[in-house]
């Protein structure tokens, strides 16, 4: 892949990650969309972040976990700036991804 450090590309999934770390990688990569990282503080800022109840005398507490809001099947398309961290998972998880200048 050649992409220039600071520009903007656009990555589309070709087909879905088999491996786990594959599918670890595109999930932060495309985290990295604007859009999908509004949606992301959007959740985070309104859901409770601790949910606490009364269990056996004694207080019990669960902090919640979200999920990030992204599909990883084919077609799904993610806009984002390339930086080197960016670049660098591009290239680890190109077999499933095509990426192409904006």
């Amino acid at each position: 892949m050649d992409i220039a450090p600071g520009t903007t590309v656009c990555v589309e999934i070709t087909a879905p990650p088999t491996a786990a770390a594959a599918r670890k990688t595109l999930t932060r990569v495309a985290c990295k969309d604007p859009a999908v990282a509004r949606q992301i503080r959007r959740r985070k800022q309104q859901r409770p972040s601790l949910e606490t109840w009364q269990r056996g005398g004694r207080m019990w507490r669960h902090r919640m976990k979200s999920h990030p809001p992204i599909s990883l099947q084919a077609g799904a398309k993610y806009t984002l700036r390339a930086t080197l961290d960016v670049i660098r998972d591009l290239e680890s998880v190109g077999t499933w991804v095509k990426v192409s200048p904006v």
